[in-house]
């Protein structure tokens, strides 16, 4: 997350820094687009980091702030014009702040994620930069951002509730994004105070990780979604029904975790979704081409979906969910934790370590190979104690994911 102006920078820090980086790249006889980084402790101090020879990714909110087009700043400048403004004719106009929109699962530690996006579609009446559409795949070489959403507003809680709504409404299905992660931090009260700091994260992980909306609530709304979904289904339509229906069983699993739920649809039109006489009622509105509206405990809500075969996506509350319908699958076997000895590739991407030999003897959870994707590294261990039998890939080789990496004998 970017934003400008920074609520840690007062006017006379900012023209201090100002100072010195005119003063350094006078020095050095730069002459171009340019970014000095600068770190700034408790006492108001600051310190010189590094100087990026170009834009850097957040160079729209200073755009927003400013109405400066900098990329057309530095081709002028490249092909040779005098800069149109002076310093004295930059002014400030509100605030901006901006969110990198990743490919990355932040559950499991920021995993950088690759595939084929099912379904783009970004919100409207807010600055969105990317280069992707449905369909896309999205590739394990480069780096996990695959869109910025910049918002403006006359103060920072507007830009910051405008931004927020933006993400909300982001459709982004078939490879998991930092989505929900950036709303947290968004609405968090220390980010929202302007008190976030480099250690911002690290001390707010927990919160920042947990679900906003209640698991149960959303476990049978899901239920909800796979029953009204399935191409078998009764066609939905409004109001009541002389038929009786009986209840179906439903059985899938979201983010690792698998529920089961009976839904049935009741003759005033309404659905419950129940497990272990627990019971959640919803009264849909309207249901077309993957758009839901409903009502729950009296409250009109709406959300995006998109069913592929047994795979389910869907967007409620700025949260996206992929759902597995495993109702007529059969059982998973160890295989899925690696219980069977065989280590596979969390991702796609590239063999950069291979951490063990074949004869050698290992520890359940001790490293076995490190992948790298979009720049970041993954570790893979050992789901048993045994003995290696087999390695399977090589340095420097490209795995997708899934693909079976190490083989490990089961110690007796």
């Amino acid at each position: 997350i970017e934003e400008a102006p920074s609520p840690a920078v007062a006017p006379q820090l900012r023209a201090r820094m100002g100072e010195v980086a005119v003063a350094a790249v006078k020095a050095i006889g730069y002459e171009g687009a340019g970014t000095l980084e600068f770190l700034l402790d408790k006492s108001g101090a600051f310190y010189f980091m590094e100087m990026n020879t170009r834009l850097q990714v957040e160079h729209p909110v200073t755009e927003a702030i400013t109405g400066l087009d900098l990329v057309e700043l530095q081709l002028r400048v490249a092909g040779g014009e005098p800069l149109p403004v002076k310093q004295e004719d930059v002014c400030f106009d509100g605030h901006a702040i901006e969110v990198r929109l990743c490919s990355e699962d932040a559950a499991h530690d920021f995993m950088p994620q690759s595939g084929r996006m099912m379904l783009w579609r970004m919100p409207e009446g807010i600055r969105v930069e990317h280069a992707l559409q449905s369909g896309s795949e999205i590739p394990p070489f480069y780096d996990s951002m695959i869109a910025k959403v910049i918002s403006h507003g006359v103060t920072r809680d507007e830009a910051r509730g405008r931004l927020i709504s933006g993400l909300e409404q982001v459709e982004a299905f078939g490879v998991t994004t930092n989505q929900g992660f950036l709303i947290s931090c968004l609405r968090h009260p220390v980010f929202a105070k302007g008190e976030a700091t480099t250690a911002f994260i690290g001390s707010h992980r927990d919160e920042l990780l947990s679900p906003s909306t209640d698991a149960a609530q959303e476990a049978a709304f899901a239920a909800l979604l796979i029953y009204v979904s399935n191409p078998h289904a009764p066609p939905w339509r409004t109001g009541r029904s002389l038929a009786a229906t009986f209840p179906l069983a439903t059985r899938f699993s979201v983010g690792g975790k698998v529920h089961e739920f009976e839904v049935v649809r009741e003759r005033d039109g309404g659905y419950v979704a129940s497990r272990n006489g627990d019971a959640h009622r919803f009264e849909i509105e309207a249901l077309e081409g993957g758009s839901i509206r409903f009502r729950r405990d009296g409250v009109m809500q709406s959300a995006r979906f998109l069913r592929r075969n047994d795979k389910l996506h869907f967007l409620h509350r700025g949260v996206t969910l992929a759902v597995r319908d495993l109702t007529l699958a059969a059982p998973e076997s160890a295989a899925a934790s690696g219980g069977d000895g065989k280590v596979r590739a969390a991702m796609n991407g590239r063999v950069v370590a291979v951490l063990v030999k074949p004869g050698e003897k290992v520890a359940a959870g001790q490293p076995v190979m490190t992948l790298e994707a979009m720049k970041m590294e993954h570790v893979h261990t050992a789901g048993v104690a045994g003995t290696v039998s087999s390695i399977d890939v090589a340095e420097g080789e490209q795995v997708t994911t899934g693909k079976i990496v190490v083989e490990i004998e089961a110690a007796a």
